[in-house]
């Protein structure tokens, strides 16, 4: 596969230093360190487990890897061209690289893109701003939203991704979404599934697939479950005690002033609810591909890298 040439990446806007990064990124930057240390996890996102793999906190980067594989064997023959959208540590970009094909990175969190440049070094080019903010002249054969659309508005998200695209190119999203359900869902996070159907009706695009990976990726979550359960629970709870013992008073003011933050907290994170039963129950995780329609022309620019 012979890499296109590069057109220079245009100033980015600042992004925001890891003390004010919004609460879903910050976590994803401590879930790096914690996993790297702990389970070398060198990705962010869900894993996929295959019926050979046990379930276990041990094989959670296995199950990662598999995700990432699941996702690679999707991508259409003819593709040459990939514009990462949300490449966390960069991990899954490195190895769209080592298949050949030219790859850039949006990424609007700051530790995380040093984690990624430090993995990546000069192989790509980051666009260092969020999705939506990005302007630049290149098009792509194919951009990749790997749990990363379900922070962005989708009719906007989805425009926007169309306009950045060569013609024919494809979107590939695999993400968490909402579905019917009743009662409230103890595991927040995800377009509305039938929203997001709708918002591609109204889009020049074609669904190539829509694969349910639901089974898969819902055993990550009684792995999560596990976890608090028998380590991070035990552990915040002995700080707590440890806490209380040596500044009472302190912590008493601490635990009234935050009692509100504190018991969302515990009740999100020690419930026991946050598990594979009712993720099925009140989530869908799917794989899409769509084809953007020949002939299409969605938002400015042409062209942008040429075919070496």
């Amino acid at each position: 596969m012979t890499t296109p040439s590069r057109v220079p990446a245009p100033p980015a806007p600042a992004i925001p230093s890891p003390g004010d990064l919004p609460s879903h990124e910050f976590g994803l930057a401590l879930g790096l360190v914690v996993g790297r240390y702990a389970f070398k996890m060198q990705d962010l996102h869900y894993g996929y487990w295959t019926d050979d793999l046990p379930v276990e906190i041990q094989n959670i980067a296995a199950a990662q890897a598999r995700y990432t594989e699941f996702l690679m064997e999707r991508i259409p023959r003819g593709v040459r061209t990939i514009l990462d959208v949300g490449c966390g540590a960069g991990n899954t970009a490195r190895k769209l690289l080592d298949r050949g094909y030219a790859v850039d990175c949006v990424s609007p969190n700051g530790p995380l893109t040093a984690a990624a440049r430090e993995l990546l070094g000069d192989r790509v080019s980051f666009f260092e701003c969020r999705f939506e903010e990005l302007e630049t002249e290149r098009r792509y054969d194919l951009i990749l939203f790997s749990e990363s659309l379900l922070f962005m508005k989708l009719d906007q998200a989805l425009a926007k991704a169309l306009g950045l695209l060569n013609p024919g190119g494809h979107l590939l999203i695999t993400d968490i979404f909402r579905v019917p359900a009743e009662g409230k869902s103890p595991i927040g996070g995800g377009q509305h599934l039938p929203v997001f159907r709708d918002a591609l009706a109204r889009q020049p695009v074609d669904v190539v697939a829509d694969v349910d990976m639901t089974p898969g990726i819902a055993p990550t979550f009684d792995v999560l479950d596990q976890a608090y359960a028998q380590a991070i629970k035990p552990a915040y709870e002995l700080l707590m005690a440890r806490l209380v013992a040596k500044y009472p008073w302190t912590m008493r003011v601490v635990r009234w002033k935050f009692r509100k933050k504190i018991e969302r907290y515990e009740q999100k994170h020690f419930s026991g609810r946050r598990n594979a039963e009712n993720f099925k129950r009140y989530k869908s995780y799917r794989l899409f591909l769509l084809r953007k329609r020949d002939g299409q022309v969605v938002g400015k620019g042409e062209g942008g890298r040429g075919k070496g």
